[in-house]
């Protein structure tokens, strides 16, 4: 059995790890006024944030169509895959997942849909994860359990400059009571329940820093941790060397946003999360 892992652009996996692992990408659509570009593909992380930072103008996004997905099955099948998984963030956040969920109707081999419920590296961890299962051969439902479980396992929190960004794009589900008092405060959210919740607000950034770290810290012991920004390196290398102290031996993913996730993040944003290590509810293959 050939099974092969399919995600979004929205999923924030470096490229070199795609690349190792095989996985396929889906972009999303970024959109400035009458311009469209395939998220990763035409526009760069690095463009799109200079973009974005020099015009007044909120960019928009778009979910792929039905039919870039079957495209991409369509290929993967043709190139010998028997089954294909795929995964993506939060259907709550995107139509992303329906548009995958259609396009996998009547292939010639079964595709074994993930919501992730989640976004950027939170969901990407998943699909490493996955991606490992099927490179070690396990079989499409085992690779699909392993993204499961990994997403079950998964704490995320994020910091932003401003909740401007998310506010216009319609992504806040809740919280909003703290939007109108964050001139002067750093805002931190949380994935719960497929949706980005506002669960408080620190006066400097290096403080939310330090209160998601504290955070993640009394979740462990962690099997992965990760972090990923927009427009500023040096918090990357920090939140790194924090986590090494934190447990030395866990391995470090770091990634920047791509232009979809950066348009509702904004410059600034930092995302931090980690996986615990896997418990008794976890596939009984997976390494302790």
């Amino acid at each position: 059995m050939t099974v092969r892992v399919v995600s979004d652009s929205t999923c924030d996996v470096p490229p070199s790890i795609l690349a190792d692992l095989g996985i396929t990408i889906v972009p999303l659509t970024v959109r400035f006024g009458d311009e469209e570009f395939l998220d990763g593909v035409e526009i760069t992380s690095e463009q799109f944030f200079k973009r974005l930072q020099r015009e007044q103008a909120i960019p928009s996004t778009a979910a792929p169509s039905p039919g870039q997905f079957r495209e991409a099955y369509e290929r993967l099948i043709a190139e010998g895959a028997t089954a294909i998984v795929s995964i993506h963030l939060s259907s709550k956040l995107s139509a992303t997942f329906e548009a995958a969920r259609q396009a996998s109707e009547g292939l010639a081999v079964p595709v074994h849909l993930v919501d992730s419920g989640l976004f950027s590296l939170a969901t990407g961890v998943g699909v490493i994860e996955a991606a490992k299962a099927a490179e070690a051969g396990r079989n499409a439902a085992q690779v699909q359990d392993v993204a499961e479980d990994t997403f079950r396992r998964s704490h995320v929190f994020v910091t932003l400059e401003t909740l401007e960004y998310l506010r216009r794009g319609g992504r806040l589900s809740r919280g909003q009571e703290i939007v109108g008092t964050l001139l002067k405060v750093k805002p931190i959210l949380a994935a719960q329940d497929g949706e980005v919740v506002a669960i408080g607000r620190i006066r400097t950034k290096q403080k939310a820093v330090e209160d998601i770290l504290s955070r993640l810290a009394e979740r462990r012991p962690w099997s992965t941790v990760y972090v990923v920004h927009a427009t500023t390196p040096d918090d990357l290398a920090y939140v790194s060397d924090r986590y090494r102290g934190f447990s030395p031996e866990t391995p470090v993913i770091t990634g920047r946003m791509t232009p979809v996730i950066g348009v509702h993040a904004g410059p600034g944003g930092l995302g931090l999360g980690c996986v615990t290590a896997p418990d008794n509810e976890s596939p009984s293959y997976l390494p302790a």
